[in-house]
């Protein structure tokens, strides 16, 4: 008799231990295919802004040759693509936080970067030629920060995001990550003497290092 109780209880043991590792494996493949999802979400986030940097070089070239007669319409047009490309930007890294950082998602991310920093100097030669009163604002950060930097980071963008949203069109606001061994990248941090992470640069006159708060901020954008 006790023979046949623990036979039935071996049994059902096995029988737990199977519907277990059933459910596990199930898991494990939804958990895989979900991840393999916003993998390629992201990747297809910056993808699409593949036809947008050939547009935005075609544009650049353009400006190099603008008369003041077409300012307001190449201002407007440059305003707009960069709340696009911010507004974009910050789905891929809701994307972008919860997945593991691959080979190709580093690749795609870099010519992210580029845009960026192509649709910087779009907005300087503007500047330049069209003598309009709006501000650049360039966020210069680390794509790899530490936790204590990470929790700086994020306290900037926010801050950041909080300005823009206040200044509008009069702000144009271009995160750009500055250690992606880039060199079109690391040249702009030399020239503005950017040697520390993450910084905010305004106008291409001042830099500030490190976190400041709205008003110390606003201070330079008057």
């Amino acid at each position: 008799m006790v023979y046949k109780i623990m036979k039935g209880n071996t049994f059902i043991f096995f029988e737990a231990l199977l519907i277990t590792l059933v459910l596990l494996s199930v898991g494990f493949s939804i958990g895989l295919y979900f991840e393999s999802f916003r993998t390629s979400k992201v990747i297809q986030g910056y993808k699409n802004f593949e036809v947008e940097a050939l547009d935005l070089k075609l544009q650049n070239y353009y400006f190099q040759t603008l008369n003041k007669g077409n300012c307001m319409v190449a201002l407007e047009e440059n305003i707009n693509f960069a709340d696009r490309l911010y507004d974009e930007g910050l789905i891929i890294q809701k994307y972008e936080d919860i997945n593991q950082i691959t080979e190709e998602l580093l690749l795609e991310k870099k010519r992210y970067v580029l845009l960026k920093t192509e649709l910087w100097l779009n907005s300087i030669i503007l500047k330049e030629r069209c003598k309009e009163p709006f501000h650049t604002v360039i966020y210069l950060y680390s794509n790899t920060p530490g936790q204590a930097k990470e929790a700086e980071q994020e306290a900037i963008s926010n801050v950041l995001k909080d300005i823009k949203e206040k200044k509008g069109n009069q702000v144009i606001l271009i995160p750009i990550a500055g250690d992606m061994e880039l060199r079109a990248i690391d040249l702009q941090m030399k020239i503005y003497n950017i040697t520390y992470l993450p910084s905010i640069l305004i106008d291409e006159k001042y830099v500030l290092e490190g976190f400041h708060n709205t008003e110390e901020i606003e201070k330079y954008l008057k």
